[in-house]
C-alpha cells in the first residue's frame, strides 16, 4: 500500500486528500475531510456507465445511439467540422461552453479566443457572477466571497438564504455550525434549514423579496437612526435619494410583502444594528436568480455599508486578489479584437466585470439567431438541466449544425451530440490550482495525477490544446503538450515562491499586497481597506445610487420590483398555479448533477424531492412520500412529495439536478434579470398534484 498527496474536486473547495493505492497502483481509498463528496472520488473512476472511449453519433439526436471511434477520428472530425463553420459563417457562429469541471477553462477559453470567436461561456451564466458584478458597481469590491468566513470578533450574524451545513464545506463543522454562545444570530430563508435551530429570529420570506426585506431593514435603520452616519457622510453617495426611496418600505408593508411577521421584522432589524459588529452571510446565487435579483443584492449588501459593518473585522470584509497563474486565456486579446460577447448587447454592465458572453442567451441564440447566431458549440461538462425551459435548450442543442462534448457520463445533452470525448478525472489529471481562500490569504498548489486515465480517457485540457494544434495553431498551443501550458501559467506566480507551488504537494499560502499596504502606511489592524485607497467605483465612493448603473440605462438606486410570475404580479397565472416555486438548496451530497449516479450518495437522497407544507399537501391529497406531479406553465416533473413543516406555507422547494427529475423545465427563460441575464430559478408558480 502507498499514499499520494492530491486535492479534491467535487466542487470548488479543493481540499487536500492522500489517495490509498493498491501494490497495482489502482486508488482503493482516499483520506481527506470528512465530506460525502470526498468519498466517491473513486466511484466516478471506476463507475460502470462512465464513458471511457470516443463515440460517434450514429442515430437520431437524443437517440443515445453512438459508436466507437479513434482519438484521431474525434478529433479530426471536430477541427474540420469547427473549421468548415468559420469559413462558412465566421467564427463567432461556433461556441464554446465550459461546465463542471472548471480546471481545463483557460486552455478552452484560449481556443475559443485563438479560433477568433469571442464566444465563450461558463455556468457562471447562472451561478456566482451576478453576485460578483452588483458588488463590484456598489462597492468596486467583492464581500461574497469572505462572506463565510467566521471572525471572533462578529457579535451578530445575518444569515442570508444560505445553509452551511449543506452548501460549505466541512459542512456539520464549519464555523456557523460551531459558534461559541453568545454569538447572535438571523436567518433569512423561506426554508427552515438547520441554521434556524441556532438563530434568534427567523424571517420566512416569500422567495424573489430580498430586495424589499433588505429594504425595509434600510427604513428601520435611518427611522431609528441607527446608521453610521459618520461613514455615510465620508464614504457613499446617493444616500440622500436612497433614504428618501426607502421611506416607502414601512414594517407593515415589507411584512405584507414578503409574508413575514412585523413583530420579528422590527426585532430582527434591531438586533443587526445595533450589535456590532454583524457580518451578513451570503449565497453565491440565492439572491441573484430572480428576475430582479442583481438590485436584490445591491440592496442587501448595502446593509453592511449602512451600519459601518464594511471591511471591518467582525464585519463583511473585502476580498483582496492575491498572487495568480499568468493568464493564458487571450481574453485580453478577445476584447481588443474580437467582435461583441454574446450579452454585450443586451447585458453590457455583466460582461464588463466577467470574461465571457452570457449563456443563458445559447437557446435563443441557436433557435432565433438573436442576439447572434450560433450554428456550432465545442463544451465540457454541459447538461441542459443548468438552463431555465431546460427542454427548449435540449432542442436548441439538436438544432445545431455540429456539437461535441466532453464528459464523464452521458446526459441529455450528450445524447444531442455528434462526437462524444471521454474526460479525466481530477485523479487523472494535472492542474494549477489558485484557490481564493479569504481576505487577505489564499493558496497555490500544483496537482499531479495520482494514476492514469482510465480506458482511453484524456484531461480536458490536453484534448482543447490538441485541438488547438489540428486548427493549424499548434506554437499557440505549447503543440499539445498540458504541462507546458500550465507550466507557462506558473510565469505569473513570484519566481521565489513557484518551485514550491510545484514541489509542495501541500501548497503555498500567499497574501495580498493590500495587508501590506495597510501596515506600510500605519493602518495596523489591517482592515478598512477603503482608507488607504477609496473605493474603485465611479465616484470613489460606496454608491447608493449607482452611477455606472444609470449610465447603462438601469436604476442606480436598488429599486424593488416583484417577481416577473408571482402571487402579485401575474394573477392570471397564480389562478391556474398557487404555490410559489422556488428550488436549488443544497446538499452536502450532491454538487449540482455531478453525484447522482453516485450509490453511495443516492442512499442518503434517494428521491428528487419536493417539499411542500402539510397545509398545502393536506387539501390537495397529498401524503409524505408519493409520487406527484409538480406544473408549471412550461410543463410537468414528477417528483416525491416531502410533507414538512421546514417549508414556508404557500411555498414548495424543488430539488435540482436530477436528470430523472429536471426542475428547470418548469422555470421561467423568458424573464431574465436585466442586467445580469439570470434566469428567475428561485422564484416562479406552479402546482402540484397526485399522480
Amino acid at each position: 500500500m502507498s499514499f499520494k498527496p492530491s486535492t479534491c474536486y467535487e466542487c470548488d473547495a479543493n481540499c487536500a486528500i492522500e489517495v490509498e493505492l493498491d501494490e497495482a497502483g489502482e486508488p482503493i481509498g482516499v483520506k481527506g475531510p470528512d465530506c460525502p463528496r470526498c468519498y466517491v472520488q473513486i466511484d466516478r473512476r471506476n463507475h460502470p456507465e462512465r464513458l471511457l472511449y470516443p463515440l460517434k453519433r450514429v442515430g437520431p439526436r437524443g437517440s443515445g445511439a453512438f459508436e466507437r471511434i479513434s482519438w484521431d477520428e474525434a478529433l479530426d472530425t471536430i477541427a474540420a467540422r469547427l473549421a468548415a463553420v468559420k469559413s462558412t459563417h465566421g467564427a463567432p457562429a461556433v461556441a464554446f461552453f465550459a461546465g463542471y469541471t472548471k480546471e481545463a477553462r483557460p486552455q478552452l477559453q484560449r481556443l475559443a479566443h485563438a479560433f477568433g470567436s469571442p464566444n465563450y461561456l461558463t455556468e457562471s451564466g447562472c451561478c456566482f457572477s451576478a453576485t460578483m458584478v452588483a458588488e463590484k458597481v456598489t462597492f468596486g469590491y467583492k464581500i461574497k466571497t469572505t462572506s463565510t468566513v467566521i471572525s471572533p470578533k462578529t457579535r451578530c450574524h445575518l444569515i442570508w438564504s444560505t445553509n452551511p451545513r449543506g452548501s460549505i464545506p466541512p459542512f456539520d463543522t464549519h464555523g456557523l455550525v460551531t459558534l461559541k454562545a453568545g454569538r447572535r444570530m438571523i436567518v433569512v430563508d423561506p426554508r427552515r434549514t438547520p441554521m434556524v435551530d441556532q438563530a434568534d429570529i427567523h424571517l420566512r420570506i416569500r422567495p424573489g423579496t430580498d430586495g424589499a426585506l433588505a429594504l425595509g431593514f434600510h427604513h428601520l435603520i435611518f427611522e431609528n437612526g441607527w446608521q453610521d452616519q459618520a461613514f455615510l457622510d465620508e464614504w457613499a453617495t446617493g444616500v440622500a435619494s436612497f433614504r428618501e426611496y426607502v421611506r416607502d418600505f414601512t414594517p407593515a408593508r415589507v411584512a405584507t410583502i414578503c409574508g413575514i411577521d412585523e413583530t420579528n421584522l422590527r426585532a430582527a432589524v434591531e438586533l443587526f444594528a445595533t450589535t456590532a459588529p454583524a457580518q451578513i452571510t451570503l449565497s453565491p446565487t440565492a439572491t441573484v436568480q430572480h428576475s430582479n435579483g442583481f438590485q436584490n443584492h445591491r440592496a442587501v449588501i448595502l446593509l453592511s455599508a449602512v451600519t459601518g459593518n464594511l471591511d471591518r473585522e467582525g464585519g463583511n470584509r473585502f476580498f483582496n486578489d492575491k498572487f495568480m497563474p499568468k493568464p493564458i486565456e487571450l481574453f485580453d486579446y478577445c476584447r481588443k479584437h474580437l467582435p461583441p460577447r454574446i450579452g454585450d448587447e443586451v447585458y453590457p454592465v455583466w460582461t464588463k466585470y466577467w470574461p465571457a458572453g452570457q449563456s443563458m442567451l445559447l437557446p435563443d441564440c441557436i433557435l432565433d439567431g438573436r442576439p447572434q447566431r450560433v450554428r456550432a458549440l465545442l463544451a465540457m461538462g454541459i447538461n441542459t438541466a443548468m438552463w431555465p425551459n431546460s427542454k427548449r435548450m435540449e432542442q436548441a442543442l439538436g438544432a445545431l449544425d455540429f456539437f461535441a462534448v466532453t464528459d464523464f457520463f452521458h446526459n441529455p445533452a450528450t445524447l444531442q451530440a455528434d462526437i462524444v470525448l471521454p474526460a479525466a478525472t481530477n485523479l487523472e489529471r494535472p492542474a494549477l490550482i489558485a484557490y481564493p481562500g479569504c481576505a487577505y490569504q489564499g493558496e497555490l498548489r500544483y496537482r499531479r495525477p495520482v494514476v492514469a486515465p482510465k480506458g482511453e480517457a484524456r484531461p480536458d485540457g490536453a484534448i482543447f490544446l490538441e485541438l488547438g494544434v489540428r486548427l493549424g495553431m499548434g506554437d499557440q498551443f505549447w503543440q499539445g503538450d498540458l504541462e507546458a501550458s500550465w507550466s507557462e501559467a506558473a510565469e505569473g506566480i513570484p519566481e521565489e515562491i513557484r518551485e514550491e507551488v510545484f514541489a509542495n504537494p501541500d501548497g503555498v499560502t500567499v497574501y495580498a499586497q493590500a495587508i501590506e499596504d495597510l501596515v506600510e502606511h500605519g493602518f495596523l489592524d489591517a482592515d478598512r481597506l477603503y482608507r488607504l485607497r477609496g473605493f474603485p467605483t465611479a465616484s470613489g465612493k460606496v454608491e447608493f445610487d449607482s452611477a455606472e448603473l444609470r449610465a447603462a440605462g438601469h436604476d442606480g438606486l436598488p429599486l424593488y420590483r416583484e417577481p416577473a410570475e408571482s402571487p402579485l404580479s401575474t394573477p392570471e397565472i397564480a389562478r391556474d398555479y398557487p404555490l410559489v416555486l422556488t428550488s436549488g438548496a443544497r446538499t452536502k451530497f450532491d454538487t449540482h448533477s455531478q453525484h447522482q449516479r453516485m450509490e453511495r450518495m443516492r442512499r442518503a437522497v434517494p428521491d428528487p424531492l419536493v417539499e411542500i407544507h402539510p397545509s398545502d399537501a393536506e387539501p390537495r391529497g397529498i401524503a409524505d412520500g408519493e409520487s406527484v406531479r409538480v406544473r408549471s406553465p412550461r410543463g410537468e416533473v414528477r417528483f416525491v412529495a416531502r410533507v414538512t413543516d421546514r417549508i414556508k406555507p404557500g411555498v414548495v422547494h424543488c430539488a435540482h439536478g436530477w436528470n430523472s427529475a429536471n426542475i428547470n423545465e418548469l422555470t421561467d427563460d423568458r424573464h431574465l434579470d436585466p442586467i445580469s441575464g439570470f434566469p428567475p430559478f428561485k422564484s416562479g408558480l406552479c402546482e402540484v398534484e397526485r399522480l
